[in-house]
């Protein structure tokens, strides 16, 4: 499958004395390296698990998901930072749900507007294969939706290499 690079992937800023970095460049030269990391992720590696993760069914309709990270199919690396976090499995009519990680839609800002936290967020859903999302785990339910297994559905990030020169062109 051939890789997409954007035409823009290689623009960063050219440093020189003087310069008056504004927050428009500053915010081009931050989406360079996490766009060329992504990029370089994405080519090198498959989506997935690098550590952590784990969820654990901690009883009624509760889990846990700990902390750890992983790559999305678009390359981004995902971290799920401290303790990791508390989730309550939502009723529903059918058999199984599905625990992912994603990259945030939209990243908290702190007050002050000066930082952003772009910790990975979580999903339980009924879609066992979201687009850009990290299966974690499979959550299986009675007929009352009461929890009643968790199975381990991580999947580790393995190495695309060696690389395959036949898609390039």
């Amino acid at each position: 499958m051939p890789v997409s690079i954007p035409a823009d992937a290689t623009r960063c800023l050219h440093y020189g004395n003087g310069m008056f970095l504004t927050s428009d460049l500053m915010t081009l030269e931050q989406r360079f390296f996490l766009n060329w990391n992504a990029l370089q992720n994405r080519m090198l590696y498959t989506p997935g698990v690098l550590e952590g993760l784990a969820v654990v069914h901690t009883g009624g309709d509760r889990l846990t998901v700990g902390c750890g990270a992983g790559f999305d199919a678009a390359g981004r690396f995902m971290v799920l930072p401290g303790d990791g976090a508390i989730l309550t499995v939502p009723g529903g009519s059918s058999a199984s749900c599905y625990v992912h990680l994603f990259w945030p839609d939209a990243p908290s800002v702190s007050r002050d507007g000066t930082t952003m936290d772009l910790a990975a967020s979580l999903r339980i859903g009924e879609d066992a294969a979201p687009e850009n999302g990290v299966l974690l785990a499979e959550i299986r339910r009675d007929s009352t939706g009461a929890v009643t297994e968790v199975i381990d559905r991580r999947q580790p990030v393995r190495s695309r290499l060696p690389a395959s020169l036949s898609d390039v062109g």
